[in-house]
């Protein structure tokens, strides 16, 4: 597995003040509206975590079940699921989608299929949960919302794509085509596609943040009108999917602030996660927390307490000084304090 390890590999982004989300009010997932935010430094994977880094932490980590193995089942688009597996191991469900029994990480289209010619692909089929665990193993954790579009933006401020304000064709992995029916797969591919098969979506030389697959973060989601309280446990995707279109005629419309809410046991063949951890001693003056100096107040006095006495001898006894006056006094161990 030597020839994928660069796929482990970090980039710091520095903490700072940036313009997230997208000026569009005709967005209904909560992108709009543009605002600035503050965020510390922090890592970030350079690359989606692959199959062949998954496969090496359940090699380790054998024990583990995913999500999907544990519910013996995921969504897997159905155009990739044979007809006899329609018929015996799959639901229909919207969109196009069919659950489908036993498809899992390591069989992303059902019984029959496997990860040959894959191991650079994302992993996909799995939930909150596994991403969270993996990220775990490594040392790490889920990136938030806003530093998962910190990275993705890169240098770039508040455009539509990683690289800039207009699209250029074959820089992500889309749907080309009458969706679910037809694809004309003129970027090449069908389903997923490897981490960097398209060229670095911006100028920190960082991949495959929109499209291909989209990527769970650690934010809660919330339904726009809906009281919190009342809603069911949802964290935010983001980046869009090989399911996902330019111009959003259907399903979703792919660029650098797009977001959607899942709930945290959902497993689907076009949802992966990558890795961050904290960087903070990156962080520039202007961006560290500003402590507040503590005034000291007045000093106490210190109070000592005297324990008792423990001894079991025999007090000492009274001299008798012919010559020098009246006799001395022996300290007498049962008094409770001693004159200092």
């Amino acid at each position: 597995m030597q020839e994928y390890r660069k796929y482990k590999s970090m980039r710091v982004m520095v903490g700072r003040e940036f313009y997230m989300g997208i000026n569009d009010p005709k967005s209904e997932t909560g992108e709009h509206p543009l605002r600035k935010v503050r965020v510390r430094s922090f890592y970030m994977d350079v690359y989606p975590v692959t199959n062949a880094e998954y496969w090496e932490f359940r090699r380790l980590k054998w024990r583990y079940k995913s999500t999907a193995e544990e519910k013996g089942w995921s969504w897997v688009l159905k155009t990739f699921v044979p007809e006899n597996i329609k018929e015996s191991s799959a639901s229909p469900g919207a969109s196009g989608w069919v659950a489908v029994k036993n498809a899992r990480w390591d069989q992303p289209f059902g019984p029959g299929s496997d990860l040959h010619g894959k191991w650079n692909h994302p992993v996909v089929h799995v939930s909150y949960e596994d991403a969270r665990v993996y990220c775990a193993y490594r040392g790490h954790r889920l990136p938030s919302e806003i530093e998962w579009e910190r990275a993705a933006r890169g240098q770039e401020i508040a455009t539509q794509y990683p690289w800039g304000e207009r699209w250029e064709k074959f820089r992500m992995n889309d749907w080309q085509g009458n969706f679910p029916d037809t694809n004309d797969k003129l970027d090449g591919y069908d389903s997923t596609s490897p981490v960097d098969a398209f060229p670095a979506q911006n100028g920190n030389m960082m991949y495959d943040f929109v499209g291909n697959v989209w990527e769970w973060t650690s934010a809660r989601h919330y339904e726009r009108l809906v009281a919190e309280d009342v809603q069911p446990l949802a964290f935010v995707l983001k980046g869009g999917s090989y399911i996902d279109s330019r111009d959003g005629k259907f399903n979703y419309m792919i660029r650098t602030s797009q977001r959607k809410g899942e709930e945290p046991d959902h497993t689907a063949g076009n949802i992966g996660f990558r890795c961050a951890m904290n960087a903070h001693h990156h962080d520039p003056k202007d961006i560290r927390p500003k402590v507040k100096p503590t005034t000291p107040g007045p000093l106490k006095p210190r109070i000592y307490q005297i324990p008792k006495a423990t001894t079991t001898e025999e007090p000492p006894q009274v001299i008798k000084h012919k010559d020098y006056g009246p006799p001395a006094l022996g300290v007498n161990p049962q008094r409770k304090h001693h004159e200092l």
